[in-house]
Formats: C-alpha cells, structure tokens, sequence
C-alpha cells in the first residue's frame, strides 16, 4: 500500500483530492488529508475507504515530520510560502514529495 499525504483541503484541491479517492482502490493507495480545519479535510474524503481525514499544524514541526515519516508521498497543496518547511522535512526524511507552487527561492534551498 502507498501512503499519500495531501496537506491542505482548500479549494484547489477538491478536483485532486476527488482523483485520488477514484484512483486509490486500483492503485492500493491510503489518502490522507490533513488541514488545520478537520470538517474541511472530513468534507473532501468524505467517508472514503481509502482515505482519512486529520488536524494538521503544518507551523508543529514534531506534528509535521511525524505525518511526513508516516507517509511515502507528499502532497503539499499550501500557499507557496509555505512549502520550505514541508520539503526541506520531505527531503531529510527520504520522502517524495509535489507541489502545485513555482519554485521559489525557498524551495530551491
């Protein structure tokens, strides 16, 4: 099984949340969505099988690199001025991970 972390349940991710769950069964994945609002992320998974919904303070870097090492894919669908934190964590602990952000200066570090 592959665990996939989506971090952020905001409105640009309704469609790729929505890709994931139909995917998730033929692949054998685990979705998880994780946002600081959890009847935002429990709206997105909406009772899926294959998936979960959890409070997430990306700001907690203990919280965030224990979700990170749980996970074999990460998902970052933060504001692009967050994403350094996330990825230097994705980076460190061997995970993969995709944003839908340019590049910047941050993430480039």
């Amino acid at each position: 099984m592959v665990k996939i972390l989506v971090i952020g349940a905001g409105r640009s991710t309704s469609s790729l949340i929505g890709y994931l769950l139909k995917q998730a069964p033929a692949f054998n994945w685990q979705v998880t969505v994780a946002d600081n609002n959890l009847s935002l992320a429990q709206e997105r998974v909406k009772q899926h099988a294959h998936a979960e919904a959890v409070t997430f303070d990306v700001s907690n870097a203990t919280e965030r690199e224990a979700f990170i090492k749980a996970n074999d894919f990460v998902i970052s669908m933060l504001p692009a001025n967050m994403h350094g934190d996330v990825a230097r964590d994705c980076v460190r602990l061997g995970r993969h991970i995709a944003t839908a952000s340019y590049v910047s200066n941050d993430m480039r570090e």
